[in-house]
């Protein structure tokens, strides 16, 4: 009967201070790396426009809510003097200077300036008293639908048929009363202010041509009298139909012969 043998296993004794040689591990080779680097920059492509989407609605929603202590402000200050702001307020005997509707509803916001700046514009601009107008980032719906100069007051900030005979001294505020549906009436809006003569933007034909076309992804935000918040993008608040221009007029009407005036 044979026996089987096992074989011997050698060990090799590793003297001291011998080290032992490890096989070399395999690297990246120059195709992988450069495999690697095109996923990555392929993920960066997808996410950045996705970060960017939630970022712009994260100032979006911050600019709706500035918008809407504005309006609760303005209606506090309705509530006290029982009509809205005017416009701008000229030099009276020894005022320093022009008074904005911004500067008149500040009060009732708590002195909180920030809410007159959207967080999608910086502005490099610091707020002064009387405010500057780049200073800001919102304008008051003055003249509707149509241009000021030719048509008259439509809007809230500048009233009676005197201002535009005798000057804007004779600015008459409107009153409460005289607004129609004020849930379907824009109060206050995004706005492009440039104008730097200290009395806003009154030479500009309403707040429709001030609205900015890149903020909001070509959009912008309205408050309406009633507090609520809307978003649309620009070239729909300015379509040119009934229901969007008698949003603007404190008549809930459209003004068909306004139409022609606006310059955008």
């Amino acid at each position: 009967m044979l026996i089987g043998v096992m074989p011997d296993r050698r060990f090799r004794i590793v003297r001291a201070g011998e080290t032992r040689r490890s096989s070399p591990k395999p690297g990246f080779t120059l195709i992988e790396l450069l495999v690697v680097i095109a996923i990555i920059a392929i993920l960066a492509a997808l996410l950045l426009p996705a970060l960017s989407r939630a970022k712009s609605a994260g100032y979006s929603a911050k600019c709706k809510s500035n918008l809407h202590q504005i309006a609760i402000a303005l209606r506090l200050y309705v509530d006290d003097a029982g009509k809205y702001p005017p416009y701008i307020r000229f030099p009276i005997n020894n005022d320093p200077g022009n008074i904005l509707w911004n500067r008149l509803v500040l009060p009732y916001a708590s002195g909180n300036t920030n809410v007159f700046r959207c967080p999608s514009k910086r502005s490099l601009t610091k707020f002064e008293i009387p405010f500057k107008p780049k200073a800001f980032h919102y304008d008051l719906n003055f003249a509707g639908s149509g241009h000021l100069r030719a048509f008259g007051p439509l809007g809230l900030g500048l009233g009676g048929s005197m201002a535009l005979i005798a000057g804007p001294e004779t600015l008459i505020p409107i009153p409460e009363s005289a607004v129609r549906v004020p849930s379907d009436m824009v109060a206050v809006a995004d706005a492009e202010l440039t104008d730097d003569d200290g009395d806003n933007d009154y030479d500009a034909a309403s707040l429709l041509t001030e609205l900015p076309p890149d903020r909001h992804t070509r959009g912008a935000n309205a408050v309406f009298l009633d507090g609520h918040v809307e978003y649309s993008k620009v070239r729909v608040w300015r379509l040119r139909s009934e229901h969007s221009m008698q949003r603007w007029n404190t008549d809930n009407l459209p003004h068909r012969e306004a139409w022609s005036s606006l310059d955008y």
